[in-house]
């Protein structure tokens, strides 16, 4: 296989991922890890891969080397600045956030000024999408949806309530199914003997029931 050249990666188109990341500990950092390695394995010769990290101001964890950035997610200044700094990288050709409603909790407003700073194409990744929004809920995921290019979302009953209940056009919508570890496969008798249930049915569910507040 032949080597690719310092020369050609550095003059690759740049994907911007703003997400949770180590050493932040959390669904979504587990998720945007493995998507970053796929995305690096997979098109190293297309396009290159960087991170923004989001964390608060209070959090003292150093990140490693592959964050190029990070964003407080409760500085309000910290937005514009941030924007401003993406805009004048011109090799970042494209924004990708992973969004989940608590990162940016009581931010609301910063991170819909941030979005529209912007003079990249936008996708986001909605890791949480609530049935039955009240007012406020639809008002900030239409501000959303009135800036970014694409949303994604991670299977069709979450499509079919964006369209239904905030009127997201379904030409913005993808499913991409979120995936998980490959694990060795083991007898499912195993783990009922382990757990104490042998000889009964279970049923799953994906996905988390989470008590969470809904925006004001």
């Amino acid at each position: 296989m032949k080597n690719i050249s310092s020369n050609t990666i550095e003059n690759l188109p740049e994907i911007l991922c703003i997400t949770s990341y180590p050493p932040r500990e959390c669904g979504i950092t587990t998720y945007s890890q493995d998507l970053i390695m796929a995305l690096k394995n997979k098109f190293e010769k297309s396009f290159k891969v960087s991170i923004c990290a989001l964390k608060l101001e209070e959090e003292k964890q150093a990140h490693s080397k592959e964050v190029q950035y990070i964003l407080e997610s409760d500085n309000k200044i910290a937005y514009l600045e941030m924007a401003q700094k993406i805009n004048k990288n011109e090799t970042i050709q494209m924004i990708l956030i992973q969004h989940e409603f608590e990162l940016f909790k009581h931010y609301e407003d910063d991170f819909i000024y941030f979005l529209q700073q912007l003079n990249k194409p936008i996708t986001i990744v909605f890791h949480t999408v609530l049935p039955k929004p009240n007012e406020a809920l639809k008002k900030l995921v239409i501000s959303i949806d009135d800036v970014v290019e694409f949303i994604i979302v991670m299977n069709q009953t979450c499509a079919k309530i964006l369209t239904t209940d905030y009127g997201v056009t379904t030409a913005k919508i993808s499913v991409i199914a979120h995936g998980t570890h490959l694990v060795e496969h083991l007898e499912k008798d195993v783990f009922k003997k382990k757990y104490n249930i042998a000889g009964r049915k279970v049923l799953a569910t994906f996905g988390l029931v989470i008590n969470r507040p809904i925006p004001n």
